[in-house]
């Protein structure tokens, strides 16, 4: 299980992407795509419109599931995470600490431009875009030492 877990971070830290999935009014699902950064505690954050549709689907339930994998990965050989989660809009309080935490990240497939940080900031700080954070229930990752399809959980609140 200790190699899952460390197998589970080093999924977290290689990719900057996660696949967020919420639920429509109408009980249909939706996904998008979102750059993510992370803390310690495995809780996620985002930046986003609160007019964008998953955001608006937030406000009225906090229930989310997401992916994480690297999608370059051979087939049958790579690993992934599924991840059930609770999803809120941050405190104004907290906006500096992951504001700074998000643009210092060193995402790996290339950092944040100057002219878009720059621009981001500005409409973060305006209210424009607002930063949302992902807390996990409960972490699945696929079990890579097995020859058949297994998810272990390697997190649960």
């Amino acid at each position: 299980m200790g190699d899952l877990n460390k197998l589970a971070k080093e999924v977290i830290k290689k990719n900057q992407y996660l696949a967020l999935s919420t639920v429509r009014a109408d009980g249909k699902p939706w996904t998008c795509i979102l750059a993510y950064i992370f803390d310690d505690n495995y809780n996620f954050y985002y930046v986003s419109l609160p007019t964008s549709e998953h955001s608006k689907h937030i406000e009225k339930s906090k229930n989310v599931s997401f992916a994480i994998y690297d999608s370059t990965q051979g087939f049958g050989l790579g690993a992934g995470l599924q991840v059930e989660a609770e999803a809120e809009k941050l405190n104004e309080e907290k906006i500096p600490e992951i504001s700074k935490m998000y643009f210092e990240r060193k995402y790996p497939y290339g950092n944040i431009s100057n002219d878009f940080t720059v621009g981001l900031k500005k409409m973060i700080e305006s209210g424009v875009y607002f930063f949302y954070k992902l807390t996990p229930i409960h972490i699945w990752i696929n079990d890579p030492n097995v020859d058949t399809d297994r998810r272990v959980e390697v997190f649960a609140k």
